[in-house]
């Protein structure tokens, strides 16, 4: 109840720091850091509130989720698009799996909350990785009916007392002291959301080497376009003659 009260003297001030910041005659270099200053703050704050929200959502059971075949070909090549240009500019590499029109590769998932999922353990792959580093995704049949997708980075790895306190909320290990910014949230949320998929999230981790985040989820059969016999008969479009209107269909 209170999001829309907490982000619109935030968009007053993202607002207006972007106006500043491209105003007519441009701000001066010193100026120009400390609008960046509010615009990074204000990004952060945004984001802190929109976790808590979604803890929030799911901790109270209200979650709605739409379960379906989700295919991962599809969602991987949508979170790569998306997150290859944060990686860049640390010379982070990414490779990603191929996978030549596989039909096991699909998910019983909502689609938008698996997408959410995968870009937050890019974009954590990311963000604590080292520069120059490398993440790799990878996705594999890992039981009879489940697939698992996994994260690997070539982070500091965490060690097991760490490891111990990961899905713990606000918990940020230690890093709050760091350069990297952050809640400490959106683990949990990742975890919650594979829950109520019916799925799990697990990591595994050496210092000094990485780190492994995988999602582990139900296999689901790629969906079919059921034809009856017959039908495809008379799916023909009858023949209209040459004078006859034609009308356009927008079919959302």
């Amino acid at each position: 109840s209170m999001s829309h009260e907490l982000r619109s003297p935030l968009n007053a001030i993202l607002g207006f720091a972007q106006l500043m910041e491209s105003a007519s005659p441009l701000p001066t270099p010193s100026q120009a850091e400390s609008i960046a200053q509010i615009l990074q703050a204000g990004w952060h704050l945004l984001k802190l509130i929109n976790e808590i929200l979604d803890l929030a959502v799911i901790e109270s059971g209200k979650v709605s989720l739409s379960p379906e075949s989700v295919s991962l070909a599809e969602v991987m090549s949508e979170c790569q698009a998306m997150m290859e240009p944060q990686a860049q500019p640390r010379g982070i590499s990414m490779t990603f799996p191929q996978f030549d029109d596989d039909d096991r590769f699909f998910v019983k998932a909502d689609r938008t909350r698996l997408k959410q999922i995968v870009i937050n353990l890019l974009s954590n792959a990311i963000k604590y990785n080292k520069e120059q580093g490398t993440v790799v995704v990878d996705c594999t049949v890992s039981a009879p009916e489940r697939i698992r997708i996994s994260v690997a980075d070539t982070g500091a790895g965490l060690p097991p007392e760490k490891l111990a306190q990961l899905f713990q909320p606000f918990n940020r290990l230690g890093q709050e002291a760091g350069g990297v910014a952050g809640t400490g949230i959106g683990l949990v949320v990742t975890k919650r959301l594979a829950e109520l998929m019916e799925g799990v999230l697990g990591v595994e981790s050496t210092v000094g080497v990485g780190s492994v985040f995988w999602c582990e989820l139900n296999s689901a059969v790629a969906p079919q376009l059921a034809v009856q016999s017959g039908e495809a008969e008379a799916s023909v479009p009858p023949q209209l003659p040459a004078s006859a209107p034609r009308r356009t269909l927008l079919y959302v």
